[in-house]
């Protein structure tokens, strides 16, 4: 029976994996709409750094820090996580985000360690982009509680992390390096 629900959690886990690569391949030209105007933000709807042209100074360039932790952490199987795709799966809507990095590794447990850095519009985005990533975390812990308790030990040991606009949840073994990367890049 230990068998079946872990091979469940698996086929689970790929349906969930198949369907963020279908939701971030979705790209259509309003999403890569910019401007030249001085002083605007341009749309960050595709999971990259924000763009601005200089009229926010101290932006994080979280698709580089994204791909710092990839190299960091020796993942060599990951699924990007685009803006796009933050809503069905965390319920975070496109409208409370400047910029996101965010992925997810196959790592060989029943669940994938999960990323996700967020740079909110406003401090009640972040703060509702906050609370929403804890209840994932303890939607993981949940399910994992019956079948795979490290999964569930390591999703009670992660906790969101938030400064400023930035948000970061990092459900990963690697956990303790990846929030020290992310307070320095956004601290």
């Amino acid at each position: 029976m230990k068998r079946f629900a872990s091979l469940t959690a698996l086929l689970l886990t790929l349906v969930l994996v198949l369907s963020l690569a279908a939701c971030g391949d979705k790209n259509t030209a309003d999403d890569n709409q910019t401007t030249d105007q001085p002083g605007t933000t341009q749309p960050a709807d595709n999971g990259d750094a924000a763009q601005t042209n200089g009229a926010t100074t101290g932006s994080v360039d979280l698709a580089a820090l994204r791909d710092q932790l990839i190299a960091d952490c020796g993942y060599t199987d990951t699924l990007p996580v685009e803006t796009a795709g933050l809503e069905s799966t965390y319920g975070i809507t496109a409208d409370q985000v400047t910029s996101s990095a965010s992925f997810n590794a196959t790592v060989g447990t029943a669940f994938p360690d999960e990323i996700v850095m967020v740079e909110a519009t406003d401090a009640a985005a972040a703060q509702d982009v906050a609370s929403k990533l804890t209840n994932r975390l303890s939607a993981i812990a949940d399910q994992a509680a019956s079948y795979d308790p490290d999964s569930e030990a390591l999703a009670k040991k992660c906790e969101v992390v938030t400064s400023g606009n930035y948000v970061g949840m990092f459900f990963s073994s690697h956990y303790d390096e990846m929030v020290s990367a992310f307070q320095n890049a956004v601290g």
